[in-house]
Parts: C-alpha cells; sequence; structure tokens
C-alpha cells in the first residue's frame, strides 16, 4: 500500500504520523501521571523548602486548613472562581471567602490563602514556583509568624493546587483567649472572621526582622506577568522581583537604594515598588519589590542591596542568590 504512495505522504505516515501520536501520548501521560495527595504534600514541602532557605520556620500541617485547602481545590477543579466561591450549586462550596471557608471547618484564626489555577496539570512543586515569583503571593506565603498549613492539589475540569496558612499562637489565642489575670494590652484581631479584641498581660512574641526574597540556590529567573492582581501592568514577562519585607517593627523604614548586582556589574533596567507607586495597593509600608524588567540568566549569581534609614540611622542589608540551570534545551 506504501508504494502507491507519493514521497511525501509515506513521509507523513512513516515519520509524522508516529511522530504526533509520540507526542499526543506523551502530553496524555503528563496529565494523568500525578497523584492528588502526593503533589499535595510535594507542593507543602517545597513552600517549606523555600520558607527555611529564607531562614523562616516550616509550616506544619493543620487538620483544619489541611481540610479547607481540599475542599477549595476541588470546588475549583469545576469552577476557577480564584479565591471567591460563587456557584453555590457546586458540590464542593464551602464558602464565598477564604475566612470563611476556614471558619467553616473549625480554623479561628486569620488566614492567608494562595493557589494556582489552569486548564493544564502541574505539579505542587511546580505550582509552588510559580507562586513565589508572584509577589503578593510570595509575601504571603513568606510571612514569618504563620506556623502551620494546608495543601491540596485537584484536577478535573481545572487544575488546581491551594495552600492556606495561618498561626497557631492566634490559633490558640482565639479558641481559649484569657479569662482572668491583670490586662495591660489588647490585642486587636479576627477570631472566627469578626473583629475581636483580646485582652492579655503580655504581648504574643512576634518575628523582628527582615525577610528576603530570592536568596540561596536553584532560584526561577523570570516572572511570567500573569499575577492578578498584576503588579507590572505595563510589562509582560520580567526577571524573578526581589523583595525584603521588615517584620515586628513599628519604625517607619525609608529606603534609601535598591540595587541588583550580576557577575558584569549592576543592573541598570529595573523598577522599584512601595506602597507608594504599588498600582495595586497591595503593598504595606515596611515591604519593597525590584523587579528586574529583563529575564535574568540562568545559572548565574547575583547580589542585592537594600539601604534604607531607620531612627535617624542609615542600615544595610546584602544578601545573595544564584537562578537555577535550565531544565531543557528549549527553555529561555
Amino acid at each position: 500500500m506504501l508504494e502507491t504512495l507519493s514521497p511525501t505522504m509515506r513521509r507523513v505516515v512513516l515519520f509524522w504520523l508516529p511522530l504526533l501520536a509520540l507526542i499526543v501520548g506523551m502530553a496524555y501521560f503528563s496529565q494523568t501521571r500525578y497523584d492528588p495527595k502526593k503533589e499535595a504534600k510535594l507542593g507543602l514541602d517545597r513552600l517549606n523548602q523555600w520558607r527555611r532557605q529564607a531562614g523562616l520556620n516550616t509550616l506544619t500541617v493543620s487538620p483544619e486548613l489541611q481540610q479547607a485547602a481540599q475542599k477549595h481545590a476541588l470546588y475549583l477543579s469545576k469552577d476557577a472562581d480564584g479565591h471567591d466561591e460563587r456557584n453555590r450549586s457546586n458540590p464542593h462550596f464551602s464558602g464565598s471567602t477564604p475566612q470563611e471557608r476556614a471558619t467553616a471547618v473549625g480554623y479561628a484564626a486569620p488566614i492567608a490563602e494562595n493557589l494556582t489555577i489552569g486548564n493544564f496539570a502541574r505539579s505542587g512543586r511546580r505550582s509552588v514556583d510559580g507562586l513565589m515569583t508572584a509577589l503578593y503571593h510570595r509575601l504571603a506565603m513568606l510571612h514569618p509568624d504563620h506556623d502551620e498549613a494546608g495543601a491540596a492539589w485537584s484536577r478535573g475540569k481545572y487544575s488546581a493546587f491551594v495552600v492556606k496558612q495561618g498561626s497557631s499562637q492566634d490559633r490558640i489565642l482565639c479558641d481559649n483567649p484569657p479569662q482572668s489575670g491583670a490586662h495591660r494590652y489588647v490585642l486587636t484581631t479576627q477570631c472566627l472572621g469578626q473583629k475581636t479584641e483580646i485582652k492579655l498581660s503580655q504581648l504574643p512574641p512576634q518575628f523582628v526582622g527582615a525577610v528576603k526574597f530570592p536568596i540561596g540556590a536553584n532560584i526561577d529567573p523570570s516572572y511570567d506577568g500573569k499575577e492578578q492582581p498584576n503588579p507590572m501592568p505595563e510589562h509582560g514577562k520580567t526577571g524573578n522581583p526581589i523583595s525584603i519585607a521588615f517584620y515586628g517593627n513599628q519604625n517607619d523604614i525609608e529606603m534609601i537604594s535598591f540595587k541588583l548586582f550580576a557577575p558584569t556589574g549592576e543592573i541598570a533596567q529595573t523598577k522599584i515598588l512601595t506602597a507608594q507607586n504599588d498600582p495595586n495597593r497591595q503593598l504595606h509600608k515596611t515591604e519593597f519589590a525590584l523587579f528586574p524588567i529583563e529575564v535574568l540568566e540562568f545559572n548565574t549569581p547575583y547580589r542585592v542591596e537594600f539601604q534604607y534609614r531607620e531612627n535617624g540611622q542609615n542600615h544595610t542589608e546584602t544578601w545573595q542568590f544564584t537562578t537555577r540551570k535550565k531544565r531543557h534545551f528549549l527553555e529561555f
């Protein structure tokens, strides 16, 4: 039969059709090979790796936050509504807002929710890596006072990864507020989604210092420009943003300079975001970010220098990171 075909058609039958079948088969396998429980665990493990790299405590699993994350991931696998749940007929509907969903499973303290949704499945590790290049999500995931979390991964019409974080200290205060004794302080917080005042004899301990990222090794060199809301709406793909956030300090932080250095010298094309010029008004006055306009080089060391003034004195924070190697020759 092949002898009756033209040379062009024989090439199609003998080469291109088998190649197409191989590509389709590989694509199908890549979408069906994921185990939801495994991907959820690997995603949380990956987040803890980045937190350790940033000098922070790791997150232990909270059964309540795990349950809330699982319910929302299942909801998102049918309706890609992001942090909101609008479709009450969805069998996995568990609350309109992240806090409502946490409260519904018995988690009383404030929480932070971060997630990814897509038409194609992505591993838990890659989901977290993507979130860590998204400025606003990263800052929430690296909150130093968080010490417990729940993560979930689900695939249906859409693929979703959800991680919810909270503070065990806040949870305990909400669950069992002090009932007696001298009260010198009043802590105003959210318990069960409601503004709550808790009287305390002493303030609970808080992290004091700066959280810097990226720091260490195996850093993604780029930000894909798809975070919602987008901190860089006038640009597409950029370099992975550099961020520094100060915690546990009520003093004003006045930025003097924010610089990024490659082995060849300072990177000149950057944009610095602060609370004053953040287009989405998401940044706190103690949070600062530098976006390299161009994607960073693979497998390259970088140095960061942040100079600031606090209480009339000048200070400098410096740190280093190295971007990861290419995963394959087509990556650029």
